[in-house]
């Protein structure tokens, strides 16, 4: 997949899709209901939609039946939580199962207080300087059983939502890591543990940014997405929804989304992209 993804080359941007896969609700940090989120996102003209509450499911039941009242297409979703020799970083899982029990099991405690040690940071650091590095890091049986197993690695993170029929995108990568010095040593990292994409039309991120992430996901064979990541209309930032993309590159991404195990709804006009 990262091959194909990795020979296309942009095309001039004549259309755009209005999208949303990043948006949260009271399920987790947001001001607002699952279904008061969904009537938003019809208001403005969004034709698909992911809410991804941080470390839980909780919401979706409730968002996908508001979106397709609305006619708005629905993808499964969470950000989950995660540590890295870079710190904190967040990954959102798309299209993954919502009754995968080895990830539910992680997500409920996946706020719990824990500790890395120095150890195996420094062990998953020196994996990437090994001449020639698998294309993604085996799973062991160990990182995809449900329950607590100490630190929630991203390694562990993309493996469970890989085993539940998802795709791992890394969220508002300038955000987290602050420069694209940083990002592309994350990604050397990221990429070995499975990673699918990266959240390239952030609401927040002017064009040129965004350009330059999408030049980044393609060189390195990630597919892009994007979304607002709206909290509600308290949040002085992620306060407003919606995020246009380029429809050709939105045809690409939903052909992906589309490819994992996940229970993808095609109930929104713009659905036959999906193959």
């Amino acid at each position: 997949m990262a091959d194909r993804w990795a020979e296309r080359t942009p095309s001039p941007v004549t259309e755009t899709i209005r999208i949303d896969l990043h948006c949260h609700s009271s399920a987790s940090d947001g001001d607002h209901s699952p279904a008061h989120v969904a009537r938003r996102l019809a208001d403005i003209g969004v034709t698909w939609a992911s809410l991804t509450d941080h470390n839980t499911v909780g919401g979706q039941d409730e968002f996908r039946a508001a979106l397709a009242r609305h006619g708005i297409g629905y993808i499964p979703g969470a950000e989950i939580d995660a540590r890295s020799p870079f710190g904190p970083l967040h990954v959102l899982a798309y299209n993954i199962d919502l009754d995968n029990a080895p990830l539910l099991a992680v997500l409920r405690t996946a706020r719990e207080p824990w500790r890395s040690s120095a150890r195996h940071w420094l062990d998953r650091i020196r994996a990437l300087r090994r001449e020639s590095p698998p294309p993604a890091a085996p799973c062991t049986p160990a990182e995809t059983n449900g329950g607590p197993q100490g630190p929630l690695t991203t390694h562990r993170a993309i493996c469970l939502i890989h085993e539940a029929g998802g795709l791992a995108f890394l969220a508002h990568p300038l955000e987290s890591l602050r420069s694209f010095k940083r990002l592309e040593e994350a990604l050397d990292l990221l990429q070995l543990e499975g990673l699918d994409g990266l959240e390239v039309f952030h609401r927040s991120y002017p064009e040129g940014v965004r350009a330059a992430l999408l030049a980044l996901a393609m060189r390195r064979g990630l597919v892009p997405t994007g979304g607002s990541d709206f909290h509600g209309l308290a949040h002085s930032d992620g306060a407003s929804l919606g995020v246009d993309v380029p429809a050709d590159e939105w045809d690409h991404m939903i052909k992906y989304l589309g490819k994992s195990q996940g229970p993808l709804s095609c109930a929104a006009s713009g659905s036959e992209g999906i193959t």
